[in-house]
């Protein structure tokens, strides 16, 4: 099974294996063309890959802040995730930049992103990020968990990604493993 971010030269084209856009159909990953015919995005100057979105943030929010875990309402419009309703925990991404209500907000999924604010936006305010540990949607608003409530009636269990650093985490939404 090929990794996220896996590329591969077929017929002289490139591709990159990639999870599902957050508002795609399935939940297996697929090999996308890395570079269109003409050169255009998803592809930003350079050469990289583009994983990044954008959507406003609804009204009534509180200021979403850059490494914060969100969903889209039925309006397209970004919210804080949470674990406590399957609705809430359709995890899009992690934000990248910080927006009020009715401002964009930038996010991203299936990548590798420095969280600058760890005390912040980790459930339990740590001072860094543990190598080599999951992280799952907290049941607080928009932050990541280590430990996801597993006793709470309604509570879903969904795993956003893996520190790979003290400051780094590979952002990669997985399916609901367990509604409580």
């Amino acid at each position: 099974m090929p990794n996220v971010g896996d590329t591969k030269a077929r017929f002289g084209r490139q591709y990159i294996y990639l999870n599902p856009a957050p508002n795609g159909t399935g939940t297996i990953g697929e090999w996308r063309l890395r570079i269109d015919d003409n050169g255009q995005p998803p592809i930003r100057s350079g050469g990289t890959t583009n994983l990044g979105y954008q959507a406003t943030v609804a009204a009534g929010q509180p200021t979403i802040v850059a490494g914060n875990l969100i969903y889209l309402d039925s309006a397209g419009e970004a919210k804080l995730a949470d674990a406590s309703t399957i609705a809430e925990s359709v995890v899009v991404g992690m934000t990248t930049t910080q927006a009020s209500a009715g401002a964009l907000v930038e996010f991203t999924r299936n990548e590798i992103k420095t969280i600058f604010n760890v005390s912040t936006v980790v459930e339990g305010g740590p001072s860094a990020l543990v190598p080599g540990t999951v992280y799952y949607l907290s049941t607080v608003a928009g932050k990541w968990t280590t430990t996801p409530n597993t006793t709470t009636a309604g509570s879903v269990i969904r795993s956003c990604g893996t520190a790979v650093d003290t400051d780094k985490m590979s952002i990669e939404i997985q399916i609901v493993t367990s509604a409580i």
